[in-house]
């Protein structure tokens, strides 16, 4: 039996397609008139981002093999809709039966296991063992807690206490992680997947080589520019690699950048796109929901440290040009040229910004932003009206796949964060970092950031964030960090593990593109990106750069910060006016932590050294020119 015949003789490929749009289709419908009760909503988007997923992500088999194969993927298609179509059709039985603490049933119990076995499968098809690992990993712990020693003692709890909270309550895979992702980031990724769509990834590129490209090093600085658009739409780091670093990288290394350089700054700028508003990926909706505080309000506290991040890039990829003597490239078409031909793709952004800013809800300010591309593309794009329906068909197919590592991903997030309910080990947790770093606060964090590392490599932000969030920010919290710093702390604890070493996804897809060596891609990713270990810290220090407090202290801080960042760039380069000597760099480099700390003693300690050293190099540049003048002249 072949599989176009398990299919009715449709092509497995348009199947998949046509329930990917059914997706898309389900998600405007229930965005528009209202989402059904969560018992409902959560279970049918997830029915639908693991089938999807188990026919996507599948090794087909050779031989007979591939019979096998396929069944095995029928099954955890049968298994996924058991356990998801079981909750949508008996939601009110289950609503019922918690006023009532009715016992778990066998036919709850089984499509409990089930499901959670399908989502564990599916997170090993599209992220891999770790996740697995971490999630099969907690419902052992509730399972067998009672046999592990203090701290991590609990009581433990049966099969079927785990099942019952993990399937059948708001406190497992039902929780805030999944709920935001269902309500409002399939909505912004459909967004972006139309935008793709409308061919708005070139038009971002054009933009930002019409505002970079006549610039030193302006290849690299269209890619920073670029990514960070199309990075904070996308939210996933090695997803906007791959869209767009496949012509970014071979501008950049055409320009003359190295290989692994070129494929350094791509990984960089889109992972920095997950901290840029005004989406910052899905890891943003989710802050949002855990902390209560409206989601504009988070994105307008992160746009000075997401300033100075991709301004530290920009700095080190002028400097790097600068050191390898290239040239401007010029010939690129002014900015106002690029945005008269098709500036109307900003408006649809424009409007999501106004409806957020406004007040209404992210699914809300999706769904406008998305009507208003699509009338937009039909009344100043003629020509593509005749594409017109093909390319909707296109986005609508595209968004469920790539929506399906984030929904995994929050699906095992939220059995993470039901364990930790159930047992209490987020307050032991919050107990175990507090007292290893004795209450002291830079330990503490240099204890969090070290974990956040650890547990997002090869994971997904969204997945970091919520596991650190709910074990580690906590901690944060009691020790008197403002709770959006504390929050924004872990967000970028997990965002930077995409190009970190050993397992930095973001730099290994950027090496297969440029044909580098990912190990050293990875190496220089984290030489750029280095800001982004600095700046979580000079926001929990002095956290008037997220708006928290004082609007002069806001003031002083980022410019203070806005030096530092510079001067580090200088100091990782090696270049600044001269090509630097170690001593120079490391004056550079401690006077750019002691600005970018906040602090009056070292603020003015750190202004001194810079100030020094910008004096020497300086000094040496005229000494230079003066030099070949006086050759050129003799």
């Amino acid at each position: 039996m072949t599989l176009d015949k398990l299919t009715g003789g449709l092509p497995l490929a348009r199947l998949i397609s046509i329930v990917a749009i059914a997706m898309s289709v389900y998600h405007l419908v229930t965005a528009y008139f209202g989402t059904p009760i969560a018992e409902v909503h959560l279970p049918v988007h997830l029915g639908f981002a693991l089938v999807i997923i188990f026919w996507v992500y599948r090794s087909a088999g050779t031989g007979a093999w591939r019979y096998l194969h396929a069944l095995r993927d029928l099954t955890l298609t049968a298994m996924a809709v058991g356990g998801c179509s079981y909750l949508a059709f008996n939601a009110d039985e289950v609503q019922q039966r918690m006023l009532y603490f009715d016992p778990l049933t066998t036919e709850q119990l089984v499509y409990g296991c089930v499901l959670i076995l399908a989502v564990l499968e599916a997170a090993r098809r599209v992220i891999g063992w770790p996740l697995v690992f971490l999630g099969a990993g907690a419902l052992g712990y509730a399972l067998f807690g009672n046999l592990l020693p203090s701290p991590f003692w609990h009581r433990g709890y049966s099969l079927q206490a785990v099942i019952e909270t993990t399937y059948l309550t708001q406190d497992g895979l039902w929780t805030s992680p999944l709920r935001v992702t269902a309500s409002y980031v399939f909505l912004f990724v459909l967004f972006g997947a139309f935008l793709v769509a409308s061919g708005a990834g070139v038009f971002f590129t054009d933009l930002a080589r019409s505002l970079t490209g006549k610039f030193t090093g302006g290849a690299a600085k269209t890619a920073v520019v670029s990514s960070a658009l199309m990075g904070s739409l996308s939210g996933s780091s090695a997803g906007n690699v791959v869209v767009t670093g496949s012509f970014t990288i071979p501008a950049m290394r055409k320009a003359g950048f190295p290989g692994r350089f070129s494929a350094g700054v791509e990984a960089v700028a889109s992972s920095g796109g997950q901290f840029m508003p005004p989406v910052m990926g899905s890891a943003a909706f989710i802050m949002a929901e855990f902390i209560g505080i409206p989601y504009i309000e988070i994105a307008q506290a992160a746009i000075i440290p997401a300033i100075l991040y991709f301004i530290s890039v920009l700095a080190m990829v002028h400097f790097e040009a600068r050191r390898l003597g290239l040239k401007p490239e010029g010939g690129s078409e002014s900015a106002l040229r690029v945005i008269k031909q098709r500036g109307y793709l900003l408006l649809s952004v424009v409007v999501m910004l106004g409806t957020l800013s406004s007040g209404y809800s992210p699914s809300l300010a999706a769904l406008y932003a998305l009507g208003t591309l699509v009338v937009t593309q039909l009344l100043f794009e003629p020509a593509m009206r005749s594409e017109f329906v093909g390319n909707c068909l296109k986005a609508m197919d595209q968004a469920p796949r790539i929506i399906g590592q984030i929904t995994i991903a929050s699906a095992i997030g939220g059995i993470i964060v039901g364990v930790v309910t159930q047992t209490g080990l987020g307050l032991r947790m919050s107990s175990i970092v507090l007292d290893f770093s004795q209450g002291y606060l830079p330990l503490l964090l240099v204890l969090t950031m070290l974990c956040g590392i650890i547990l997002g490599m090869g994971m997904p932000t969204p997945a970091a964030y919520i596991i650190l969030a709910v074990l580690l920010a906590p901690g944060l919290v009691e020790v008197g960090v403002p709770l959006l710093a504390a929050h924004l702390f872990v967000m970028y604890c997990a965002g930077i593990s995409a190009i970190t070493p050993p397992v930095a996804l973001a730099s290994y897809a950027a090496a297969a593109i440029a044909n580098a060596d990912p190990w050293n891609t990875s190496l220089t990713a984290l030489r750029l990106g280095l800001a982004s270990f600095i700046i979580p810290y000079m926001f929990v220090f002095g956290p008037a750069i997220l708006g928290i407090g004082d609007t002069s202290q806001m003031i002083f801080d980022s410019l203070a910060a806005l030096v530092g960042v510079l001067a580090l760039a200088a100091a990782l380069i090696g270049w600044f006016l001269i090509v630097l000597n170690s001593l120079i760099r490391l004056v550079l480099l401690s006077g750019a932590i002691l600005l970018i700390m906040p602090g009056l003693t070292g603020d003015i300690t750190g202004a001194i050294l810079i100030t020094g050293a910008v004096a020497y190099c300086w000094n040496k540049a005229r000494q230079a020119e003066a030099l070949n003048i006086q050759q050129i002249q003799g």
